[in-house]
């Protein structure tokens, strides 16, 4: 199994194409083809909702044309930012249908796309027929968008979603801990991990010290990547009385971790979901890249 094909949305924000740099530099670790999308809504979707209040058509009219404008200047700064990465990386294009042949080189290529909708909607279709997709971690101070996409990537694709940090990271998946108890949702995430475990220089199987962790699992892991020809240990670590998604952050730094893959589980709304204690806390505050599936 490896990694042929990457999607990433970009939104043109000022400073935020993080899910854009990762994408590229895991599309060229596996000689992936990655699709950069870009998503704009309708602008007439922002006019407010108030009920029987009247508005008028001049108010309606400047709303929609400030939005069509802000709507436009995202596009434009997506797509010079797609032109000069791609420029940069010296990566080849392909927008249509690869031939066999560029299919079978596993050559790393890039594509541009740009579709109409909610970004969350469009990302959990499109997502569907993609072996990974990456977006941006969500932060405390952006728009609820990235929030939003993740959530629906997430919970609507049954794809393995890469989180990329702030701030960029050197490295990708050459040191990798994988948070493990046992679960069918961390076993979900082992598996879509392999193409990255089988390529890492050390991998830690993390197992948090508590009456409900499956510990004994952990050594039955580390017997099962061996045949894959990963070579992982098992390191138990105390969450003591904080939040334990926190301790195994620690952890993972401690370990010079540059991928951490976990499980993801729940429903609607992300915030609100069920992640075992772990998964929410990792995910908005993680400065490290996560791998995670539903």
């Amino acid at each position: 199994m490896t990694i042929r094909t990457i999607l990433a949305p970009v939104r043109g924000a000022e400073g935020a194409e993080r899910a854009m740099d990762a994408a590229l530099a895991v599309g060229r670790k596996f000689g992936a083809h990655v699709e950069l999308l870009h998503v704009s809504g309708d602008p007439r979707d922002a006019i407010p909702f108030v009920g029987d209040a009247m508005i008028s058509a001049d108010v309606i009219d400047e709303i929609v044309r400030k939005v069509a404008e802000d709507t436009q200047a995202r596009i434009n700064r997506a797509r010079a930012r797609f032109d000069a990465l791609v420029g940069d990386h010296a990566v080849r294009r392909i927008e249509a249908r690869p031939t066999r042949a560029e299919a079978a080189a596993g050559t790393f290529s890039v594509a541009w796309r740009h579709l109409s909708g909610r970004e969350d909607e469009v990302v959990s279709g499109r997502g569907r027929i993609f072996d990974l997709i990456v977006t941006d971690r969500p932060m405390a101070d952006d728009d609820g968008l990235p929030e939003a996409t993740l959530e629906g990537a997430l919970l609507g694709t049954g794809r393995p979603i890469f989180v990329a940090p702030p701030g960029g990271v050197p490295s990708i998946g050459t040191r990798v801990a994988i948070a493990w108890n046992g679960s069918t949702a961390a076993a979900r995430a082992v598996a879509a991990a392999m193409p990255f475990l089988e390529q890492a220089e050390s991998t830690h199987i993390l197992v948090g010290q508590s009456p409900t962790a499956r510990q004994p699992l952990a050594e039955d892991l580390a017997t099962m990547l061996a045949w894959h020809q990963v070579k992982a240990s098992v390191k138990t670590f105390d969450p003591g009385s904080g939040h334990v998604g926190n301790a195994l952050l620690a952890e993972a730094h401690r370990l010079h971790a540059d991928l951490l893959v976990m499980g993801g589980y729940g429903h609607s709304h992300l915030r609100e979901m069920i992640f075992g204690g772990a998964t929410i806390d990792a995910i908005f505050a993680a400065e490290l890249p996560l791998l995670m599936i539903h």
